[in-house]
């Protein structure tokens, strides 16, 4: 079929502003709420902080002066602009909102009094007082538990006597105050064999701090609600696999074009003398200081350095030929570390660097360098430790580093592995696993997808798997090995979402293998033919081996990404991965029962099931790249200001519809908005939207579309133009939550209402929590 290019969207009008209407009503009284009663337990627990927190001031001499910081729980959503502004009032500083509004919000008072606090309160609770109902959607305010600033890692294992290694994230505080309490640390523990900052990173929305400390020290300075969060610092687990030796002198190796992208892989380093590798790598750096070589001493990053260069290794060395896309480049971050008395050899970071903060260097250092046109950066790192909802529900530092780090190099896509979980370890044999496989991806926390994997303005990576084979043996004993999933289906390891704020985490999946199992000598054991052909470190013995993982899901994507960034040299980040959602779709859609969802309306509750798994599904190349005579891609890459909207139409042939046969309509957005870590209501600075239309006239669609609410979470459809929306899937609500959006609608047969041309598109920015009224948001459609 004929190959053509993308064609550009026509705009009807852009940039339309939008006039605010009335807002929302005032704060619902909880229900059986005794005001009286309220107000006066309200001020006894005023009473209580200003007490704690003097008693903390006089414990700590004077050497470390502590902020008033306290948690409330907020009962019901409410706008947080005006909320904001409430508590500013009463010298009141946000500095962390809850998840959907509700929940619990941190908070300081910059002077350590709550006079004007608890003036209100008192009025609020008398008869003859101010109103002051904003009270309402106040349950209790405290402080904040010891037992939710500490991580589950320092759970498990607390510190002990020794001094050790931990991370201590603080409150984001304005003024100079964190580097003030970080001095005040210093100064107070000057014992560097009891307590030492190793390292620090303080960015625009966190500060980290690596911290070598004892547990008498830490059992002090946790009292300090300034702390956030400690934890032990993040391990990876990697294992090494059976190994294949091909005939090296019978393979072509070729390099890339002089002209052609960059991808930074931020690993444990690469093997540049790599038969496979030597003519790709265009530069690599260490950041760690527990080895000094820029050598790949683990393993991993090597083999993932191999599947951005080439996609898919095996295919290659069938094909006896090795021709990469693009120039790969390496930033070493992790080393190996033998254990003496089992052999084994496992990764590690430098103890006393911040991994965030080896990572920023990392990334700076490369992308700045504009000869080495990275575009692609490869993050197969994450916490398994660190389990979205399981183990914390705000975004963490490395994750919101990523997205800082996207906005200051907008030129750059960011690819990140959602992770692994082991069913092995959650099911007791074979049987076990294969009877709630795949339910226990979407049931069982420990699958949720883990650290860093909840970036927003990166895309995560799951992982499907390939052809069912099972590694040929004697005696028949393959025949009792079991493939856990199907061609295509969901890898029966790989992790899932939603995201924070319910984006659609992961966006993508490649193929990162599977498990083939059997159940043996009361354990259970792994057949390697559910592995996929990676490369090996070691270049004197075996070059290939066999793993698996959305580790190499990841780079996978990264090289599809290169190939599309070098067909689109000068175009944006925003536009490749919008080109990159265009291409993909499901090459397996659950049937019935397959999540165990029987009723009625099954489909789309499946859909939405596969949509927290697989995301938006697999992308192809030439999908991504190239319109059909059949498959007409139209594009859009512009910018939009706050509360405006813009408004594309295009005469659709009417055979679109009439015609017999399957047919679909979908929409892709991705745009990069700020973020901001303490934000858990909305992680986004502004949110974009779009709704689809037929037979009605785009002024139609500006004037129901000029006024906006002062809820500007609203959904709806504009009264009176309802039944001319196309119905998308996924719904508007679960798309909205994050920058990098697709949505459609399949036509099976001719549609009972007939929908006539023009159809057209109205793209909406609404603000959040930014403050520039100037502010231009940039986005691909």
């Amino acid at each position: 079929m004929d190959k053509k290019e993308h064609l550009k969207l026509p705009v009807y009008k852009g940039n339309v502003g939008r006039k605010k209407g009335s807002g929302r009503g005032g704060f619902v009284e909880q229900e059986g709420r005794n005001k009286a009663s309220f107000s006066q337990e309200g001020q006894q627990q005023a009473d209580d902080l200003i007490k704690t927190y003097s008693e903390l001031k006089q414990k700590l001499s004077g050497n470390i002066d502590p902020s008033l910081i306290y948690e409330i729980e907020i009962n019901q959503g409410v706008y947080s602009t005006s909320f904001e502004e409430l508590f500013s009032s009463m010298d009141i500083q946000v500095l962390s909102t809850a998840e959907g509004k509700k929940g619990f919000w941190v908070v300081f008072n910059n002077q350590g009094k709550l006079d004007v606090f608890k003036r209100k309160l008192a009025d609020y609770g008398s008869e003859g007082g101010n109103k002051y109902d904003f009270f309402n959607a106040i349950e209790s305010f405290q402080n904040i538990p010891r037992e939710k600033k500490i991580g589950q890692s320092l759970k498990d294992k607390p510190l002990g006597d020794m001094a050790d290694f931990i991370d201590i994230e603080l409150w984001k505080m304005a003024d100079g105050k964190n580097e003030k309490l970080i001095n005040q640390l210093k100064n107070t523990y000057s014992d560097f064999s009891q307590f030492r900052i190793t390292d620090q990173l303080i960015t625009k929305s966190f500060v980290l701090l690596r911290v070598k400390l004892t547990k008498a020290i830490f059992d002090e300075i946790i009292e300090l609600n300034e702390i956030a969060r400690a934890d032990r610092p993040s391990r990876q687990r990697f294992n090494p696999y059976s190994l294949t030796r091909p005939e090296v002198n019978e393979i072509e190796f070729n390099k890339p074009n002089e002209s052609a992208t960059g991808i930074l892989i931020i690993d444990s380093g690469v093997v540049s003398n790599h038969p496979m590798l030597e003519k790709c790598i265009g530069g690599e750096e260490n950041f760690q200081n527990g080895e000094s070589e820029t050598q790949d001493t683990v393993g991993h990053g090597t083999a993932i350095a191999g599947c951005a260069a080439y996609g898919d290794v095996e295919n290659c060395l069938k094909n006896q030929k090795f021709e990469p896309e693009n120039w790969i480049f390496s930033a070493k971050v992790m080393y190996a570390e033998k254990n003496e008395f089992t052999g084994q050899v496992h990764t590690t970071y430098d103890p006393e660097k911040l991994v965030e903060s080896q990572f920023k260097d990392a990334v700076e250092s490369f992308l700045s360098n504009q000869d080495y046109r990275i575009k692609v950066v490869n993050i197969s790192l994450g916490n398994s430790d660190e389990v979205w909802r399981e183990n914390y529900s705000h975004q963490l530092p490395f994750a919101a580093l990523i997205d800082e780090l996207a906005l200051e190099f907008p030129q750059a896509i960011f690819i990140v592995s959602a992770g692994n979980g082991n069913p092995t370890e959650v099911f007791n044999n074979v049987d076990e696993i294969i009877n709630n496989y795949p339910n226990y991806l979407k049931d069982n926390q420990n699958f949720n997808i883990i650290n860093p994997a909840t970036s927003a303005l990166a895309f995560t990576i799951g992982s499907i798997t390939g052809t069912e084979r099972i590694e040929q043996e004697r005696d028949g004993d393959e025949n009792i090995k079991t493939p856990i999933a199907k061609e295509n289906q969901p890898s029966p390891f790989t992790r899932v979402g939603p995201g924070i704020n319910g984006m659609i985490k992961p966006e993508l999946v490649e193929f990162g293998g599977n498990l083939i199992l059997s159940n043996k000598h009361q354990g259970v054991s792994e057949d390697k033919g559910g592995k996929i052909i990676v490369l090996n470190n070691k270049v004197t013995d075996d070059i290939l081996k066999y793993d698996i993982g959305t580790s190499y899901s990841a780079p996978k994507v990264a090289h599809l990404v290169g190939k599309i960034a070098n067909k689109f040299p000068q175009k944006s980040a925003n536009f490749i991965k919008n080109m990159l959602l265009v291409g993909a779709d499901y090459p397996f859609l659950p049937n019935k029962g397959f999540y165990n969802i029987l009723e009625d309306d099954n489909k789309e509750k499946q859909l939405k099931q596969h949509l927290n798994i697989s995301g938006y599904g697999l992308s192809d190349f030439d999908n991504a790249i190239n319109s059909f005579e059949n498959r007409v891609v139209l594009w859009d890459e512009d910018n939009i200001g706050l509360n405006k909207i813009k408004v594309y139409s295009l005469q659709l042939p009417e055979v679109f519809f009439s015609e017999a046969g399957k047919k679909t309509i979908s929409v892709v957005l991705t745009f990069n908005p700020e973020t901001r870590k303490t934000r858990g209501d909305s992680y986004l600075g502004n949110q974009m939207k779009f709704h689809l239309f037929h037979s009605i006239d785009p002024p139609e669609l500006i004037k129901k579309y000029g006024v906006i609410s002062n809820d500007s979470e609203q959904n709806e459809t504009p009264q009176g133009i309802e039944k001319y929306e196309i119905d998308f899937f996924p719904g508007i609500t679960t798309r909205q939550a994050g920058c990098h959006q697709k949505a459609w609608k399949e036509y099976k047969r001719e549609p009972k209402n007939h929908p006539k041309t023009p159809i057209s598109l109205v793209l909406l920015n609404f603000k959040k929590w930014i403050t520039d009224k100037d502010y231009k948001q940039n986005y691909c459609i």
